[in-house]
């Protein structure tokens, strides 16, 4: 019995913090939020991907079936709702450097377009 104040009180404070992170609204820019008026294909994300997923150690040779070099792999997290999840909602990949509107907009249209290869 002894404990169970301080466990209480680590158990509500913990719930506070996940309840606060689960309810962060991530308010789009007008950028980002522009109409798909062209045609985004994994070969028009390339460049993208190569400053910013494929480099030291992320999405690149060494991750395998993580590695977005590879069409198939990067249409496979996009199928899953994986892209869309981390890329346009929460906003966490890539972690360093975050995407600006434009290439944020560029993973929308790919998604919303059929995440086609060519």
């Amino acid at each position: 019995m002894r404990y169970s104040r301080p466990i209480i009180i680590f158990s509500f404070l913990a719930l506070s913090v996940v309840i606060a992170c689960k309810t962060k609204k991530i308010v789009p820019s007008a950028e980002e939020t522009k109409a798909c008026d062209e045609k985004v294909t994994y070969a028009t994300l390339q460049p993208l991907l190569a400053k910013s997923c494929n480099t030291g150690g992320c999405h690149d040779e060494s991750r395998r079936r993580m590695n977005f070099k590879i069409y198939s792999n990067l249409k496979h997290f996009g199928d899953e709702g994986e892209i869309k999840q981390h890329v346009l909602i929460q906003k966490n990949m890539p972690p360093r450097e975050k995407l600006t509107g434009e290439e944020l907009r560029q993973f929308r249209c790919w998604i919303e377009g059929g995440m086609l290869e060519k």
